[in-house]
């Protein structure tokens, strides 16, 4: 039977490989043990990194929760024409100067912003270039499904269409525009690929076209609604 010979040099560098996980342990335990304020500094480290996970983990579900306790209860925000809706309120606040989307049922109330790229969800709901406006043929608004809540505020204000899908044909769209508004009601929806330019195309009438990736958390297909205005 043969036996292997290990060099005395070679095994004393097994050993010292060896001893590096050992003097890590040893190291933590020391200050887990000994050490109060390093053992609190710990804890309080792991409490961070657990709140932060869970809230990753967790926020995606957040606007689809919010919606499911309060989707019976509808508000306008600004001044608005379609005051007589049952169970709609209304704060009768002034039209703001900014260019914004009001979307009540789904809890959407975003600044329409102008941008030639990508960039521009992250500011608010992107009004696509070269698409009409209010009063002129088709208008395409486009935002993202959602985002998180710890990022800077312009990031922040990019969860704008995650509850998108909710919309049913009949809810009303709000859009003020140059200090006026704008009425729409919804009269149609599709899902269509991530390609189709088609949603875009110009038209003699007037309508607005909203979409957002689908499904949640993907980018393979657009839910695009369609909403004629209310004249």
């Amino acid at each position: 039977m043969y036996k292997t010979c290990i060099n005395p040099i070679d095994k004393g560098e097994i050993l010292k490989r060896e001893s590096y996980p050992k003097k890590i342990r040893k190291f933590f335990r020391d200050h887990l043990k000994l050490n109060d304020k390093y053992k609190l500094l710990y804890k309080v480290i792991a409490v961070v990194f657990f709140i932060t996970g869970s809230y990753i983990v967790t926020y995606p579900f957040i606007p689809g929760v919010l919606y499911q306790l309060f989707k019976d209860r509808y508000i306008f925000p600004y001044k608005t024409d379609i005051e007589d809706i049952a169970g709609v309120e209304n704060k009768n606040t002034d039209i703001p100067e900014e260019n914004r989307v009001v979307i009540s049922k789904i809890s959407v109330d975003m600044p329409i912003v102008e941008g030639s790229n990508e960039d521009t969800l992250d500011l608010g709901v992107w009004h696509r270039p070269g698409t009409g406006k209010p009063g002129v043929g088709n208008m395409v608004l486009t935002g993202h499904r959602f985002g998180y809540e710890f990022l800077p505020e312009d990031i922040r204000t990019s969860t704008s269409f995650y509850n998108l899908d909710k919309l049913e044909i009949g809810d009303y769209v709000v859009i003020y525009w140059g200090g006026k508004e704008y009425d729409y009601v919804i009269e149609g929806y599709e899902i269509v690929d991530r390609m189709d330019t088609s949603i875009e195309e110009q038209t003699q009438e007037e309508k607005l076209t909203l979409y957002t990736c689908h499904p949640i958390g993907q980018n393979d297909k657009r839910l695009v609604y369609y909403a004629k205005p209310i004249f």
